[in-house]
């Protein structure tokens, strides 16, 4: 499947909103967020995205197909290292999943950016824990075990990804 990833500009700021939208709807299973009156969660994209070199937003298309987005920045949100890339946000319509258009685009972000990352699951979000492992496992080669971390009063689980071998 010939998946892309195609940079997001600030004049497609728009697009990115409404696909937070459902994005926030999915994460709303395990995670508080608040529907307000207007029936919108309204979480907010922030101008990093556009504004700091060390981020990176890219819309997951198929030719002119739009199926999701991807969100990484440069700089562990872990520790303090600077030659991490991390997955900020990452998200694949639901009519999308499981026809590999997230592994695809999740390998196409390692490759676009070769080196260490790491990739932060909520430890409720069992769905994305085991998608994760699928793609970290197939991009190394081997299993790729996640390591249990708290931040903020939030359980995590990280995967740790090297250079492809």
């Amino acid at each position: 499947m010939p998946i892309s990833l195609h940079p997001i500009s600030r004049d497609e700021a728009p697009t990115l909103r409404n696909l937070f939208e459902l994005y926030a709807y999915d994460f709303s299973e395990t995670v508080p967020l608040e529907l307000h009156a207007s029936g919108r969660f309204e979480v907010p994209v922030p101008d990093r995205w556009w504004d700091d070199a060390e981020h990176f937003p890219f819309f997951i298309r198929e030719n002119e197909r739009l199926y999701g987005f991807a969100l990484a920045r440069r700089g562990s949100r872990i520790t303090t290292a600077t030659d991490v890339m991390d997955v900020a946000e990452f998200f694949v319509i639901r009519g999308a999943r499981g026809k590999g258009v997230g592994a695809a685009a999740a390998h196409a972000l390692f490759a676009a950016f070769p080196g260490r990352w790491e990739i932060r699951v909520r430890h409720t979000n069992t769905l994305a824990k085991r998608f994760w492992a699928r793609v970290a496992h197939t991009w190394a080669g081997r299993p790729i075990a996640s390591e249990a971390f708290t931040a903020e009063d939030v359980a995590w689980d990280v995967f740790r990804l090297g250079d492809r071998r």
